[in-house]
C-alpha cells in the first residue's frame, strides 16, 4: 500500500497565501548559528536563544481567535 504526499512547495505555498506568513532567517544572537522563523519570531534550537515576540513583523492572534480556545 502506497500514499501520496503533495510536494513541501505546494503546501508552503497553500499556508503563505492564506495565513501571509513568511519564512525568515536571521542569525543567532546569542551562538551565531543560522536560524528560521515565520514572520521575523526566532528560537534557535542549538543554544535556547528567543527573540521577544514584539520584533515580528505583524501582529500576533488573540487567544479568542485560536480555534482551540477553551471559551468556544
Amino acid at each position: 500500500m502506497t500514499q501520496e504526499w503533495p510536494l513541501e512547495s505546494e503546501s508552503g505555498d497553500a499556508v503563505v497565501a492564506s495565513t501571509g506568513a513568511e519564512i525568515t532567517t536571521t542569525d543567532c544572537r546569542q551562538c551565531g548559528a543560522q536560524v528560521s522563523g515565520l514572520n521575523n519570531r526566532y528560537a534557535c534550537s542549538y543554544c535556547g536563544w528567543v527573540n521577544h515576540w514584539a520584533e515580528g513583523s505583524n501582529i500576533l492572534p488573540s487567544a479568542e481567535d485560536d480555534p482551540d480556545h477553551p471559551g468556544r
